[in-house]
């Protein structure tokens, strides 16, 4: 079904027929991933990046337009990026290229029929299980879960016909052969139960060292997740985390901000999840999350929000506390005065418009370098779109500036970088080159007052300019 795709990444990437292979199975996983809404998740997800209109090329009947490799890094994560390189023994620059070259002929096979399925086909599942434990790993980075599933149903299947052939072997009431290898996975288990029933010997469990050291396993653990959505005074919850110390302390701050006879849902206790990393930051900030009308997710180190019902002075208080409570997270669905000023430009507007809502936006970046922070993705899609609009011709200055901490010639220096680092970006999401220049300021415009901190991160800012 796929060997046209097979053959080209496998040439082009220097990865070889099979693991091109299984990068095709790892792909159709996540596309399908259960946890996050099947395909209609993934769809949901590339909207939220701003990369939409990529989706609708794929499956739609013109050319499909090409995915960066920074996009695709964009939608999946740098952690699960690396982990597939890892596995396939590439670099990981070498991994977003072929997931960029597979993603649109996948895409648009699946929706040869009229429309893209909405969990992953049945004819497909041989195919992912066939990639072994490390694909059904991938939900301790948040992803897989659709292939974890159909693994974990394999190894039930395998641990099943080996129960059937033990029980054969010892137990005088059992079937006369033992049960084919490729035998449909319903019928092993059936099968299995069935003997297990009627005969008196039984299958030794597995060894609680063994048990351990799975639970251990970092690759194995399940990602800790909770969702929250509120109105009329009350908070809608549910989720899952590791120990019943982590609920206990999540349902105690619940209680204190909205009521205990205000919370519904339940969070789950899973010894087999990975640790809230992010615990910590939603109990401090829940009571400013008491709010009608938002909705929240927080999934291992990726925040998702949705504050559309809100007025906008609240949305941008709320985004600004979020913003900062979760700092180095990936965060979406933030809402600042760029972000509404961007989706307020009508059709036609000009260049001078359009910088205006760009000197509103917020770039962040690591302290002390060019790496642009994760919370600030959806800022600069937002801002490619709003580029890619703008009138034929138009050229804007990327001015880069910082405060006057440092010496003036390495904040010259840094200030060149991160403008060059923010060019990148959105050369990668679709702006063309010619439309953008890059210029370092360092500390010598400042416009708030370097003595102060709330000044300096004034100062510490990217400046839009229109080029004449």
């Amino acid at each position: 079904m796929f060997d046209n795709l097979i053959q080209e990444v496998s040439g082009r990437f220097g990865l070889g027929p099979d693991k091109a292979r299984q990068l095709v199975g790892v792909l159709i996983a996540l596309i399908f991933d259960d946890k996050r809404g099947g395909f209609g998740g993934f769809s949901e997800r590339l909207q939220q990046r701003g990369l939409g209109h990529l989706l609708q090329s794929w499956s739609g009947g013109n050319a499909p337009q090409a995915i960066s490799p920074a996009q695709v890094e964009t939608v999946f994560g740098g952690p699960l990026l690396g982990a597939i390189a890892k596995h396939l023994g590439i670099g990981t620059p070498a991994t977003s290229g072929a997931i960029g070259a597979l993603l649109p002929g996948l895409v648009r096979q699946f929706a040869s029929g009229g429309s893209v399925p909405a969990q992953l086909p049945d004819s497909l599942k041989g195919w992912v299980a066939g990639l072994g434990n490390w694909v059904g790993g991938l939900t301790g980075l948040g992803w897989g879960a659709a292939a974890g599933s159909v693994t974990a149903a394999v190894g039930q299947a395998r641990a099943a016909e080996q129960t059937v052939g033990r029980a054969a072997n010892k137990a005088s009431c059992g079937p006369g052969r033992i049960v084919p290898p490729l035998l449909l996975l319903v019928g092993v288990v059936l099968a299995a139960l069935a003997l297990l029933r009627s005969c008196s010997s039984t299958s030794p469990k597995p060894a609680p060292e063994a048990q351990a050291v799975a639970a251990a396993d970092p690759q194995q653990r399940a990602t800790p997740y909770f969702n929250l959505e509120t109105a009329a005074g009350k908070a809608a919850v549910h989720g899952q985390v590791a120990s019943e110390q982590e609920k206990q302390r999540l349902a105690t701050a619940l209680a204190a901000t909205f009521g205990a006879g205000n919370v519904a849902g339940d969070i789950v206790v899973d010894a087999a999840t990975a640790p809230a990393g992010w615990l910590d930051r939603l109990v401090a900030l829940l009571p400013k999350l008491k709010t009608d009308g938002l909705k929240l997710a927080v999934e291992g180190d990726r925040l998702e929000v949705d504050t559309s019902a809100l007025p906008d002075d609240q949305r941008f208080a709320l985004s600004a506390q979020l913003r900062e409570a979760f700092s180095g997270f990936e965060v979406s669905g933030l809402w600042d005065k760029a972000m509404a000023a961007l989706g307020a430009l009508k059709s036609g507007f000009s260049a001078d418009d359009l910088v205006q809502a760009l000197n509103l936006s917020s770039v962040q970046f690591d302290t002390g370098s060019a790496v642009i922070t994760r919370d600030s993705y959806e800022t600069l899609a937002k801002a490619a779109e709003a580029i890619k609009a703008a009138p034929a011709g138009t050229r804007i200055e990327v001015g880069g500036h910082t405060d006057n901490t440092g010496e003036a010639a390495a904040n010259l220096a840094l200030s060149q970088a991160r403008a060059e680092a923010v060019i990148a970006r959105l050369v990668e999401l679709g702006v063309p080159s010619g439309a953008l220049l890059g210029k370092g300021y360092g500390q010598t415009a400042p416009v708030a007052d370097n003595t102060t901190e709330q000044g300096r991160a004034q100062n510490r800012r990217m400046a839009f300019t229109v080029l004449k």
